[in-house]
């Protein structure tokens, strides 16, 4: 599936646009004879219900396809595009062909592995923060729990010793 349109800072020539998804083309092939451009994705979709181009009908097969002209794929690279985390509070507007590698390094990206905020050592992703909290907090209480039930045993044998002890003062 393409790339949504809207995040691109210049509006984007018809040629990159993929005529199936409507975004612009990400992965693109090219239908072998009459060479319209696909985002891979889409038009395997494609190719598993229908044999034929989209386009012109021309028939084709997943095989027959393609890696789109050099040039295509040249200008899509130089095309300015938004960070996948805008809505995350990212301003990053990168060439497409960075993208994938300021994704990993966002600081806005959820998935993004970074230390557990409760300093417990593992790298967890920052969207999944919450819910290590909360099984850090759990395991704490399980914690708290364990420490209670440990002091009444102790407890309970010290009492088992005195009475152990009063026994055997009678029975003597």
């Amino acid at each position: 599936m393409g790339f949504d349109i809207n995040r691109f800072k210049a509006e984007v020539d018809e040629e990159f646009i993929c005529p199936i998804c409507s975004g612009v083309l990400e992965e693109p092939v090219q239908a072998p004879i009459c060479e319209h451009a696909f985002c891979y994705e889409c038009i395997t979709e494609w190719l598993s219900r229908k044999v034929s181009c989209p386009i012109d009908r021309e028939v084709i097969t997943p095989n027959e396809l393609k890696p789109a002209a050099r040039v295509l794929r040249n200008l899509l690279s130089r095309l300015l595009i938004m960070c996948d985390n805008a809505s995350s509070g990212c301003t990053a507007v990168v060439k497409l062909e960075h993208l994938e590698i300021h994704q990993q390094g966002c600081e806005h990206n959820p998935k993004r592995p970074a230390p557990c905020e409760q300093d417990c050592g593992p790298l967890v992703p920052t969207n999944e923060f919450e819910h290590q909290n909360g099984l850090y907090s759990e395991i704490r209480m399980l914690l708290l729990i364990v420490r209670r039930i440990r002091a009444m045993v102790l407890e309970i044998n010290r009492e088992i010793d005195v009475l152990e002890s009063r026994m055997k003062k009678i029975l003597d």
